[in-house]
């Protein structure tokens, strides 16, 4: 992982073509699974670094680049990709500072959104209504992160190796495998006729509130072909369900704003929750794979035993996706 010093501020300026100024500074702002985010102060230019703990495809950040400035300028806000001094979006650090790769945005003010608040997170689906409403015809193969799961076999054997590891998460694995297999009988692909351009990863961690009240979606790295029907129902689960108990009244609201912004997407039976479940399980195995892995830095051990926590803590019960259903026909979607 790189650190915040004067060598690293340089490699970023020639990497990106950008002026060093006096007292210029790099913060870390915060970290994901995939990568972490820093703050590079310019003077009074801010930009967002994101370091990416594992490679990158240029050809795919192009064409994330290019979905998302047509999105800026149907009014979408969204923090703009800038490009290297080589035309390339993705730039490499030497080896001294680690030799990973970075990528640089425009950084956008803004304080996280509370999930919670009837304003402004009744308004995600407006959001997520306005994303869909300009969404570029879907180019390339679907994701198999959103249309497949793990075998069934995959979570007993993770219990295994956990417990034998002592693992603080394996208990919680072995008593949610039968769930976990339930639920990955909803997960089916979808037809190609039926997707669009989707975000794929609209949670409340990656939506900010900038000083106008607007919303501001962030981390469009999973951007590509998706249902609207799954993206929509992702964000009810994921927006309105806390300790496994819907807001009725959020759903209401975020549904009514998604239809006014012109979101073709609607909740229609138990397999519209094929993304959110395809993403939860595929996320668990993968954080597991690195919880378990001894050769991984013990930061990133750490991190992913809390995220496997969390999200079983968070997986839908087929009773909780019923009442979904329930609440989404009364909403009209």
């Amino acid at each position: 992982m790189i650190e915040s010093s004067d060598r690293l501020i340089q490699q970023i300026c020639a990497g990106y073509g950008l002026i060093t100024r006096p007292h210029a500074s790099i913060t870390r702002v915060t970290r994901g699974a995939v990568g972490q985010i820093w703050r590079l102060d310019l003077g009074s230019e801010r930009y967002a670094v994101k370091e990416l703990f594992w490679g990158a495809d240029e050809q795919s950040v192009r064409r994330e680049a290019a979905l998302t400035a047509g999105l800026a300028a149907a009014g979408i806000r969204l923090p703009g990709s800038v490009p290297g001094r080589d035309g390339r979006f993705l730039v490499r650090l030497s080896g001294e500072l680690g030799g990973g790769w970075l990528r640089l945005y425009q950084w956008i003010d803004g304080v996280p959104i509370d999930p919670a608040a009837p304003d402004p997170a009744g308004r995600a689906g407006g959001l997520l209504g306005r994303v869909h409403a300009h969404a570029a015809p879907p180019q390339g193969e679907p994701d198999p992160w959103f249309e497949t799961v793990p075998a069934a076999a995959s979570w007993d054997l993770l219990a295994e190796a956990a417990l034998a590891q002592g693992a603080g998460w394996g208990p919680g694995v072995a008593a949610r495998a039968g769930l976990l297999r339930e639920l990955a009988g909803l997960v089916t692909p979808v037809p190609a006729a039926q997707m669009i351009t989707c975000h794929r990863d609209l949670h409340p961690d990656n939506v900010l509130v900038d000083g106008s009240g607007e919303l501001v979606l962030l981390d469009w790295d999973d951007v590509g072909p998706a249902s609207p029907d799954h993206e929509l129902a992702r964000l009810l689960a994921e927006w309105h369900v806390e300790d496994g108990r819907a807001d009725a009244a959020a759903i209401a609201r975020t549904l009514a704003a998604y239809r006014a912004a012109g979101g073709p997407g609607r909740v229609r039976d138990e397999y519209s929750f094929g993304m959110l479940i395809a993403s939860r399980l595929n996320f668990l195995q993968s954080q597991a794979s690195v919880a378990l892995d001894v050769r991984a830095a013990p930061g990133n051990r750490n991190y992913a035993a809390a995220e496997i926590l969390d999200t079983l803590a968070r997986l839908p019960t087929p009773e909780l996706i019923a009442e979904l259903i329930g609440l989404a026909a009364a909403g009209g979607a």
